[in-house]
């Protein structure tokens, strides 16, 4: 068990996370959290219940090991390893962690169909739904039914927020079609109509929608469109943490 305020990752789950250590894990979670309020408008998420669909393990640490405030975390994602490791190690009782066995090309092809999923929350809903690297990776017709299965545990004042690849050259560069058009020249940028897989030889890796189609979608299953905010990065670092990000209200 851990203590109350140190969580330690084996160091497998690291690199699977893409972490060198647990300390760049809490940096990278703490900026996350930190950006995600100031989107958001909030001071910090003390008075927030929070459901984190593909959680991994950063939140969870830079909230316990920086004694971050939050009022409940909960936590689901596919990866066995990880939901089991916070399980067993995290006993402070506002978070949870559930794992699901949703399919996902990239992360869980043996999975089950996300429209056949239902999440083991039961009829909670939450001040916030928050994404990282999800929709990133998702097919329209996943796009599309994450976005009515995540309606169904939202708060009426509540808010969803997600990261996605977007078709458009940023300001400060930071986005994936900047690195595109980089490699390749601008003539692609900006013509994809609705959808592209970026990277056939590796499916969903880079799940490319334009703004217009991806707002049609947002629109379309009981949402509403606040913000699309750029890819932002950690100052101190120049790191990009997060591409285009979207903050939606139910409609």
């Amino acid at each position: 068990m851990t203590n109350e305020t140190t969580l330690r990752m084996p160091q497998e789950l690291l690199l699977r996370g893409g972490f060198k250590d647990d300390e760049a894990a809490v940096r990278y979670g703490v900026w996350g959290i930190e950006h995600m309020c100031q989107e958001l408008g909030l001071e910090d998420l003390g008075e927030t219940e929070v459901l984190d669909f593909g959680c991994g393990f950063s939140f969870t640490q830079a909230l316990i090991n920086r004694s971050l405030p939050i009022r409940r975390y909960v936590g689901v994602d596919v990866s066995e390893a990880i939901i089991e490791f916070l399980q067993r190690n995290v006993d402070d009782p506002r978070f949870e962690y559930q794992r699901i066995n949703a399919h996902n090309e990239m992360y869980n092809p043996n999975g089950e169909p996300l429209s056949e999923l239902v999440l083991p929350i039961g009829q909670r809903k939450f001040d916030l739904i928050c994404l990282f690297s999800v929709f990133t990776h998702l097919a329209p017709h996943d796009f599309e039914t994450m976005l009515r299965l995540l309606r169904a545990y939202v708060k009426p004042d509540g808010r969803l927020f997600f990261s996605v690849y977007i078709d458009e050259l940023t300001e400060e560069g930071h986005g994936l079609m900047d690195k595109v058009a980089l490699a390749a020249g601008d003539s692609h940028v900006g013509n994809i109509e609705t959808f592209q897989d970026l990277n056939p030889e590796k499916p969903l890796d880079w799940a490319m929608y334009s703004e217009r189609y991806a707002r049609e979608l947002i629109e379309a299953t009981g949402w509403r469109a606040l913000r699309l905010s750029p890819p932002a990065t950690d100052p101190s670092s120049g790191r990009i943490f997060i591409q285009h990000h979207f903050v939606c209200a139910p409609s």
